[in-house]
């Protein structure tokens, strides 16, 4: 993997090295920018859940295009992660320029060639740069850590894309500044664009937080509700990645579709205030006790109503009971009046209740062929027959 993206960087370098000769160089320039460039690559924002981090030091790089064209630029990006990897603390360090060194390259080559062979005005080329470069990184850098166990693709470009977008006005607008110093040869306006990147820096660190603690959240709540009903270890993790899959061959985007995702794994949150005693009796429930049990989807609706990161998927966890024909709960909603999201979770839900490792107190698990035949029985009335087509083709690994 990092042997072929080596190849194809020193590939993109040969390229760069004949149709851009290096030149006379400024020496000056080139120093202030490195340093500004090391400066921001040592303060990086980081994404510790994906083990990824968004370095800032892009635009003081994109400004050696103007000292001596897009190979020097490419080789200030290597001299920069070489420093980088040196002065940060930790182990592994050959092992990260093993993993980065290509990634950097490639981008810078990608963003290179593509300001080589544009032609025009000099801010089209700079902004055509970064661009290139950005896109290509997030892939890379996403895809390697896809490839390295991390989460799918598909979210992992997702979130890249999110960061891309808010940081390429940026990224921008801080070449372009770069760019200007140079040509009126203003170098010492070059160190105090670092302000703005800081400024981005604490933007998206702020936003990253907020995130994270949201994701806690989920956590603790998903461990407060396995801790008091241990038959739900696995269930809920699988049914999160049993829904995020179907979304996704229904059509919902990469974002919906991850939210999704989240919202399976909290669906049952609200049964950690129905009485134990109720929910894990062996024997067939009372009308009386069958009742306490249905509140759990609006106590569950209720809990993360009182988060602002979890409001949009509160109507999705309050009708996750809810059936095509009207007899479902809590309100005896109608096939359009349910949530595409909340028919996603009641079919993962049912399939793991049925056919799941977990043994549960009130049936024998059945197997998948059987579970999906009860899928299908029960398709049109109480659930969609769409999402459950969906689903097997989920299960069974169709288009």
């Amino acid at each position: 993997m990092r042997g072929a993206l080596t190849v194809a960087a020193l590939g993109g370098t040969a390229i760069l090295a004949w149709a851009s000769p290096v030149g006379d160089v400024a020496w000056l320039a080139a120093a202030v920018l490195l340093t500004c460039a090391l400066v921001s690559e040592l303060r990086p924002v980081h994404f510790l859940r994906e083990g990824v981090f968004l370095s800032l030091s892009l635009p003081f790089l994109s400004g050696l295009l103007f000292t001596g064209g897009p190979l020097v630029a490419l080789i200030g990006e290597v001299i920069v992660l070489f420093a980088a990897t040196l002065l940060r603390p930790g182990q592994r360090k050959v092992y990260w320029l093993g993993l980065n060194l290509p990634i950097v390259m490639l981008s810078s080559a990608a963003g290179g060639i593509l300001w080589w062979a544009l032609g025009g005005h000099w801010a089209l080329r700079m902004g055509a740069f970064v661009a290139a470069y950005l896109v290509s990184n997030v892939f890379l850098v996403r895809w390697m850590n896809h490839l390295l166990g991390a989460q799918r693709f598909g979210s992992q470009a997702l979130d890249g894309a999110r960061s891309t977008a808010l940081c390429f006005g940026a990224y921008l607008l801080v070449a372009l500044g770069v760019g200007v110093s140079l040509r009126g040869n203003a170098l010492w306006i070059v160190p105090l664009l670092i302000i703005p990147l800081e400024l981005l820096r604490w933007i998206i660190s702020s936003h990253k937080r907020m995130e994270d603690h949201a994701y806690e959240t989920m956590v603790a709540l998903t461990i407060m509700l396995q801790r008091a009903h241990p038959y739900t270890h696995g269930h809920l993790d699988r049914v999160g990645r049993l829904a995020e899959e179907v979304g996704r061959r229904l059509g919902l985007s990469p974002t919906r579709a991850l939210l999704l995702r989240k919202a399976a794994v909290l669906h049952d949150i609200g049964k950690i205030a129905i009485d134990e005693e109720i929910l894990d009796k062996p024997a067939k429930l009372t009308e009386a006790e069958y009742e306490h049990v249905k509140q759990h989807s609006e106590f569950g609706a209720h809990i993360l109503s009182q988060s602002e990161r979890f409001r949009e998927i509160v109507p999705w966890i309050r009708h996750h009971h809810e059936r095509l024909d009207g007899k479902g709960y809590p309100l005896n909603l109608h096939d359009q009046d349910i949530p595409l999201e909340s028919k996603v979770i009641a079919v993962s839900d049912a399939f793991d209740a049925m056919a799941g490792s977990e043994v549960r107190s009130y049936r024998d698990p059945m197997t998948p062929d059987q579970a999906i035949s009860e899928l299908e029985r029960c398709s049109g009335t109480q659930f969609d027959r769409r999402v459950v087509d969906a689903f097997i083709a989920a299960i069974r690994g169709g288009s």
